[in-house]
């Protein structure tokens, strides 16, 4: 899954499997707010583990 974050803000974009999703969020949103230039990325990735009996 992939969001992004405005560092100076703190708004972020929904959780997407899509990275252009966040992608067009930032750019709408350093659109609409000239002084926001910085984000930061947010990738999660599931893991899952087992033991071995």
């Amino acid at each position: 899954m992939y969001a992004m974050e405005c560092v100076v803000c703190g708004e972020s974009s929904g959780s997407s499997e899509d990275f252009a999703d966040g992608q067009s969020w930032v750019f709408r949103h350093c659109g609409r707010n000239p002084s926001h230039h910085t984000f930061r990325e947010i990738i999660t990735r599931p893991w899952r583990t087992w033991r071995h009996a």
